[in-house]
């Protein structure tokens, strides 16, 4: 059903839509083709009713032909025109069903997640060519501070706690495409703590607990299977992984899950942290 809204949709653009493996390919009159990846919007339309797919299908082509109209290279020859607009976007890796970002201006901060540099429209959002960086009056570094910062400046999305098996997790949700890059500067949400675990299953929640006594193992177990179900939900998933915030560094905290086993396999540096933590305290 939802393939057949998203087909009915591109034919009345006068397209010729092919249905491929999570993608569909747009002839166009003119001979030409272009590829967009279904991924995001069949979450999307997942967490509506069928009676609003049309709709929100209607509306997410709409953008991204309103993206192919834009003149990126003229918009990026003026860096104080772009300078706002810059953002830093968690993305899937490719293990975790991303593309390669070969020829933007990324990041690895750690296994499953890409750090992307992006041009933030109303509308939708575009990654940065390493072309258009090489034409600034700043370097990658200060290009990644600038698009950090103006995350950070952002209205906070809203934020509270909630009870996980006893523990009490942070949790940050919100409709902006940059909830998730807020891990960037974690330290701000930590109280204090030098270290904490986070996850960013998808790009509009952000997880964490502080890294402080041993109640990190117990608040483990829930986050790795909300991280779980809010990636494969969407949309926009990044990542069912667990990650250490070690004083501004991402380290991968692996797992898998087998029914309803978890296995976990910590790095060593992380086990030896541990065993240097005390008791839960009272909280």
């Amino acid at each position: 059903q939802f393939l057949d809204v998203v087909v009915a949709d591109l034919r009345r653009r006068g397209l010729d839509p092919q249905v491929g493996d999570g993608v569909v390919t747009a002839v166009t009159g003119a001979g030409g083709a272009r590829q967009w990846g279904l991924a995001n919007l069949a979450q999307r339309c997942n967490q509506e009713d069928p009676s609003q797919w049309e709709g929100i299908v209607a509306t997410h082509f709409t953008a991204l032909q309103q993206m192919v109209g834009r003149d990126m290279d003229a918009l990026a020859a003026d860096f104080e025109q772009v300078r706002p607009i810059l953002r830093v976007r968690l993305m899937p890796d490719e293990t975790m069903g991303g593309v390669a970002m070969d020829e933007t201006v990324s990041r690895r901060p750690a296994s499953g997640m890409i750090a992307s540099l992006v041009y933030d429209f109303p509308d939708s959002t575009a990654t940065v060519h390493r072309d258009h960086l090489e034409g600034w009056p700043v370097d990658n570094e200060e290009a990644f501070d600038i698009a950090i910062a103006n995350v950070r400046a952002e209205p906070p999305p809203a934020s509270e706690t909630i009870d996980a098996d006893g523990v009490q997790l942070g949790v940050m949700a919100g409709d902006s495409f940059y909830v998730a890059s807020r891990a960037l500067f974690l330290d701000e949400l930590l109280g204090g703590a030098r270290d904490g675990v986070f996850a960013v299953p998808n790009r509009h929640v952000l997880i964490w607990y502080p890294l402080v006594d041993l109640s990190v193992v117990k608040a483990m177990s829930p986050m790795f299977q909300i991280a779980t179900n809010l990636f494969r939900e969407g949309p926009g998933s990044i990542s069912d992984q667990l990650y250490w915030w070690r004083g501004g560094e991402f380290v991968h905290l692996p797992h898998t899950t087998s029914g309803k086993n978890i296995n976990f396999v910590p790095p060593d540096d992380f086990v030896q942290l541990l065993n240097g933590l005390g008791e839960p305290r009272a909280r």
